[in-house]
């Protein structure tokens, strides 16, 4: 899952809601890692989905999906974003 025994910090924490962005830091380094993902790659979706209420919701359900994807998958050649797209998981964000 995580590649270093290093927990990444939370990506422009001003640009959620405290109690959000407390919520983020208080779950695994996983989800940390896809809520940055997300911040980089699609800002504005993430500012939607915080403005619609679904942010959090979003993020657990896609840190699940990954999670099981990668304690459940035989296959150890292939790099995790790779793998995600071979199960069909999306790297981006949910649209609001």
């Amino acid at each position: 899952m995580l590649t270093s025994q290093l927990i990444e910090p939370l990506l422009s924490p001003g640009t959620y809601p405290r109690a959000v962005a407390d919520a983020v830091r208080a779950t695994s380094p996983l989800a940390v890692q896809i809520a940055n993902r997300w911040m980089l790659g699609w800002p504005k979706t993430v500012k939607a989905l915080l403005a619609a209420g679904t942010y959090l919701p979003a993020l657990k359900a896609q840190e699940k999906q990954e999670r099981d994807v990668l304690s459940s998958s035989q296959v150890t050649h292939l790099a995790r974003h790779e793998l995600m797209e071979e199960y069909g998981l999306r790297a981006g964000p949910p649209a609001p």
